[in-house]
């Protein structure tokens, strides 16, 4: 049988549907073995939280917190607790009714995505579109992989994040940034989502948005643990985790050189300092180099809030949303290899978008141009040598850039 038609086999209704099945049950089983890695650290926040301390605590390393997620977390977090028992610095007993029930959320998490993503991001036809997202979905798998069998839980953020956008478009804003609100609990620097809707909204947004962070980061959680100690987590979080980053002046207090980190602020430092662990040897000063990322997120940021400046056309729609989600892997201090498991939502609207018969032959081969150099350089991790040059970054940055340029011509703002 030759490769095409073994692909052909692999994306009809009966081969997908196997493919998945087979997969579902391999990842249970890895998953299973590496006994929730990273289930651990949301757990343990919950028992902080439940012997009223505070999860940000880190008894291995004071200065670094382990759990860096919002308070409200682990309102999510806490029914996967069943069984689990801590007997050590993020050490746990019995640990697999959690770590099944919470691969059981992620699996539903993603069909949830799958399903939204089919209403959201339209296509020339609705085969066309499921064709598509099986491609998609086959392109990432790697990284879905990885993202599930860490136990990890940025692909059920990215399922609220969906309904967002969904409850968005059906012009429901108010429960559109309630549920933005429960996705930046789990993942934080989805909140540049809240700069889309409030553009595409003029500014309408702004008042939704308010209200359901109250909603969600303060008053949901102050009704269940009292309102001073959910003062105090937030205030924690704020001090131990947002403030480094967010209000620095100098980037020696959020640097992070781990190969695992793809993000802007660890690509750019990698540029101008040498050595993995201090003492660093700096090209330029920390100064100097704060103020080229912070340079370099603003550029980024106002070229992304530009293709939604304008009235956006329906067709664009798709190709937006693959313009402001992979800020939410660039732009963080930190952002680890498996959160790229985002990477199938890009392929679905670039795939979309080019089955238009109104795309003009040099968007489709610039989108062409930009999935495979995108797919190339996601599989990159694998490389030691080229995460030390940061070139999964720098492929994420290339398809940004590229759909970013399509939607600005297309919109007829001149660049």
């Amino acid at each position: 049988m030759s490769l095409k038609k073994i692909w052909e086999s692999m994306l009809s209704d009966k081969g997908f549907l196997a493919i998945m099945i087979i997969l579902i049950v391999v990842m249970a089983v890895v998953t299973v073995v590496r006994e929730g890695k990273d289930l651990k650290v949301g757990l343990y926040g919950v028992t902080q939280m439940l012997q009223r301390q505070s999860p940000y605590d880190n008894p291995t390393d004071a200065n670094r917190p382990i759990f860096r997620y919002a308070p409200a977390f682990t309102l999510l977090q806490a029914p996967f607790l069943l069984t689990s028992k801590v007997v050590g610095p993020y050490q746990f007993e019995h640990m697999l009714p959690s770590v099944f029930c919470w691969y059981v959320a992620e699996i539903l998490a993603m069909a949830a995505s799958v399903l939204i993503l089919m209403r959201l991001i339209p296509a020339v036809s609705a085969e066309t579109a499921r064709r598509n997202l099986r491609i998609s979905i086959f392109l990432a798998l790697p990284l879905i992989g990885y993202e599930i069998s860490n136990s990890q839980n940025k692909l059920i953020a990215l399922a609220f994040l969906l309904f967002a956008i969904y409850l968005f478009e059906k012009n429901r804003q108010f429960l559109s940034a309630v549920f933005l609100s429960i996705a930046m609990t789990i993942y934080i620097p989805l909140a540049f989502f809240a700069f889309y809707f409030i553009f595409r909204s003029r500014g309408r947004y702004i008042v939704n948005f308010i209200l359901g962070v109250l909603l969600i980061f303060v008053f949901i959680p102050s009704l269940i643990w009292g309102a001073g100690y959910n003062n105090f987590l937030l205030k924690d979080w704020y001090m131990r985790c947002l403030k480094p980053f967010a209000m620095t002046t100098s980037y020696t207090t959020y640097m992070e050189l781990r190969p695992s980190s793809q993000s802007l602020p660890s690509a750019i430092a990698r540029m101008f300092i040498v050595g993995r662990s201090t003492p660093y040897r700096y090209i330029l000063s920390p100064e100097a180099i704060h103020a080229l990322i912070r340079i370099c997120s603003t550029t980024i940021l106002a070229i992304s809030l530009l293709t939604v400046w304008k009235k956006m056309k329906p067709g664009l729609l798709g190709l937006s949303y693959a313009v402001f989600l992979p800020l939410s892997l660039i732009m963080p201090s930190y952002c680890i290899w498996y959160t790229w498991a985002y990477l199938f939502v890009l392929y679905f609207a670039a795939l979309n978008y080019m089955s238009y018969p109104d795309v003009s032959p040099a968007e489709k081969r610039s989108l062409k141009i930009a999935v495979a150099v995108l797919l190339v350089t996601s599989y990159s991790i694998a490389i030691g040598p080229l995460n030390d040059i940061s070139v999964m970054f720098w492929g994420t940055v290339f398809f940004w850039g590229s759909a970013a340029v399509i939607i600005l011509k297309r919109q007829r703002i001149g660049i």
